[in-house]
């Protein structure tokens, strides 16, 4: 019977010790080390999805502008509201909030669908409970799986290839399927060998690695050398991976990371990045701004190469990666629509629904906006909360049907959206 990864590592640590060549900071799946240049790698969709940790607040990063709605916003919101002029217009209902430089740059290239009141049926505001849900994309079910995982273990991999990379130390439950998973790297830098480098180094890695030429009635020593092989490989191309400046932002460059990923020869299709601080119950304006910010900054040295408009020595995105690449910005919820607090302590409570951002080629994002906005109420009776108007099963059906080319059997009976 074959040997699962666990009981291999398991296995070698005591048979082989193995453990001496597997790198130190990965925190492996099911597969990882070099492709085998599979034909239709070059040709595949990309996919970033970045997890806003927290719950974003929606009102204070796509703004109503115009109407009641606006009149409404100023009302329940004092101290944390945005004028009209305090925002880049994205139309003449919606402002985009002015620390998304980078972001409306590429909305004005065409490039940036907005998903109005994203959410899930019988929300829950617990964090872990909601980010579960919107990492399995299966609302009502226990989560042991990811919508990606799930994706993953459709289209299998070629032996070596990488293809989904949660970037953490640990693997996201999105990445992880039932039979496959992706793999977690803290940095592409960092992904070395626990024992070093050096003569005796490789030639003990090398050494491992031939174990893998045993034949079919030694599977133990077959296993661990394919594993060591694969992780020798897998650390060969890192170590040559081109290295940017970097942006003084650990999640900025973790984005760059990612860009750096997918255009490795590993057959890298799907790389999961998130950032805390969203969870903005008080004293909000300062540290939500700052937040987006950081994020617009991500963006930029992903798109650009630039931070803040200085060069990081890589120049923009590559146009073929550029034509294949979509990166999907979500957050577990979003935030009541009123602010608790009053002046500088005025914050935002958990709340329901949350726009949804897919930036991706002009000509295949179908730019604009997307699903209904939740209502606000009335001026003489606010809202409390902004409530679903689009399902995230919607939102992940149109991903996965329409730009990674894959059906989950679990979404057959939901309506994708129209967004590429």
């Amino acid at each position: 019977m074959p040997l699962t990864r666990r009981q291999l590592i398991a296995a070698g640590a005591t048979a082989a010790a193995a453990h001496t060549v597997l790198p130190a900071v990965a925190r492996v799946g099911d597969a990882f080390g070099k492709t085998l240049a599979h034909p239709e790698a070059a040709k595949r969709n990309r996919l970033v999805v970045i997890h806003l940790v927290g719950g974003n607040d929606g009102l204070s990063t796509v703004v109503p502008i115009s109407g009641g709605a606006h009149s409404i916003y100023r009302k329940v919101r004092p101290a944390l509201s945005y004028r009209p002029d305090q925002t880049y217009r994205l139309s003449s209902r919606y402002g985009l909030n002015r620390k998304l430089k980078a972001l409306f740059r590429l909305w004005q290239d065409d490039r940036v669908a907005i998903v109005h009141g994203v959410d899930y049926p019988n929300h829950s505001y617990s964090h872990f409970t909601s980010s579960d849900i919107w990492h399995s994309g299966e609302p009502g079910r226990a989560a042991s799986s990811g919508w990606l995982g799930r994706h993953l273990d459709r289209v299998k991999a070629g032996e070596g290839e990488v293809r989904g990379i949660g970037i953490g130390y640990e693997l996201p439950l999105m990445l992880k399927g039932e039979k496959r998973s992706g793999v977690s790297i803290q940095s592409i830098t960092a992904t070395r060998f626990g024992d070093g480098t050096g003569v005796l180094a490789d030639a003990r890695h090398d050494a491992f690695a031939l174990f893998a030429n045993h034949d079919k009635y030694e599977p133990l020593r077959r296993h661990v050398g394919t594993g060591a092989r694969q992780a020798v490989d897998l650390v060969d191309v890192l170590s040559r991976a081109p290295v940017a400046a970097s942006t003084r932002s650990q999640f900025a460059d973790s984005l760059v990371m990612a860009r750096t990923l997918l255009g490795l020869d590993l057959g890298t299709e799907c790389v999961f990045v998130s950032v805390g601080g969203y969870d903005t119950h008080t004293a909000q304006r300062e540290p939500h701004e700052r937040l987006l910010g950081e994020l617009d900054l991500a963006l930029e040295a992903f798109f650009y190469g630039t931070a803040r408009g200085s060069s990081l020595g890589i120049g923009p995105l590559p146009a073929s990666l550029a034509s294949r690449t979509t990166v999907l910005v979500l957050s577990e919820f979003g935030r009541r629509i009123g602010e608790n607090g009053t002046g500088a302590g005025a914050g935002t409570d958990h709340g329901a629904a949350a726009p949804v951002f897919l930036i991706g080629p002009k000509g295949k994002v179908r730019e604009g906006f997307h699903g209904e906005h939740p209502t606000l109420g009335t001026s003489a009776k606010p809202a409390d909360n902004l409530e679903m108007t689009t399902d995230v099963r919607r939102v992940y059906k149109a991903v996965l049907e329409d730009w990674l080319h894959d059906e989950d059997p679990l979404y057959q009976k939901v309506r994708p959206l129209a967004l590429f």
